[in-house]
């Protein structure tokens, strides 16, 4: 094993299977697991009636894998779930427990894909509780999941159900994918208005966007925000109206 990659593997037997089981895979969507690893997850997959891939990134761990579900029709791709494409003529339910390191490269990877019915993750729990935030505690990764998806908290495991023992415990967390694509403009705006999240509204802008602060403040006014909110406080809604009159005034 290489820990290098940041794998950890599941050794509930029991928490395996309930991850499958919460996923509810429908019957006529193909199946990508990511980081099989040892086979926590698959071994429930198996059972499923779906066409199973595995994407492993670890060659070490391709041929023990072929070897053994060589009997059960599983297709084992060794790549890189970072930048993995689907196949575009299918639908798609993902599901993985996702080494640390990687977990949002991955997720944002998948988000914007075509023909992903669902996709089931663990994660560090932190980042689990980012995803899932209210309105309040929102971080950057939560606008940006949320405004494509829901979200759905599933699971939270002890990390003493893995091995090696990571340090913080995880969380399992589903995301459905909605039909609404963002502009990308307004994706690059909110990104730099988190710039810093800790600062009032005003300041974030002001730090992200580089504009005199007077004419942020009259954005924020004319939005009908407190400009004593943070970024954490804005929902998806008060984050289109700023955008909205953000371009009306910049344009």
């Amino acid at each position: 094993m290489k820990k290098k990659l940041g794998q950890n593997f599941l050794r509930n037997k029991d928490i395996s299977k309930s991850i499958v089981d919460l996923a509810e895979i429908p019957d006529n969507v193909e199946v990508f697991e990511i980081g099989p690893g040892d086979g926590s997850l698959t071994e429930n997959l198996i059972k499923l009636p779906n066409k199973i891939n595995l994407i492993e990134f670890d060659e070490e761990l391709i041929t023990p894998l072929r070897n053994r579900y060589k009997q059960n029709n599983v297709n084992i791709i060794n790549s890189d779930a970072r930048f993995y494409k689907l196949p575009t003529e299918n639908k798609y339910s993902i599901i993985g427990n996702l080494p640390y390191y990687a977990s949002n490269f991955i997720i944002r990877n998948f988000l914007f894909q075509k023909n992903i019915v669902s996709m089931t993750f663990t994660v560090q729990k932190e980042v689990g509780e980012q995803i899932v935030a209210p309105d309040g505690k929102k971080s950057f990764l939560s606008f940006l999941i949320q405004s494509h998806a829901l979200t759905k908290k599933l699971l939270i495991i002890k990390n003493t159900e893995f091995y090696p023992v990571p340090k913080v415990d995880s969380m399992t967390i589903k995301i459905i994918p909605n039909d609404k694509k963002l502009d990308e403009d307004y994706i690059n705006f909110v990104r730099k208005c988190f710039s810093s999240p800790r600062k009032k509204i005003a300041n974030s802008i002001f730090k992200g966007l580089q504009i005199e602060i007077s004419l942020i403040k009259e954005i924020i006014k004319l939005s009908e925000l407190d400009e004593n909110l943070r970024p954490q406080h804005l929902s998806l809604i008060d984050w289109e109206n700023l955008y909205k009159v953000y371009r009306e005034t910049n344009l």
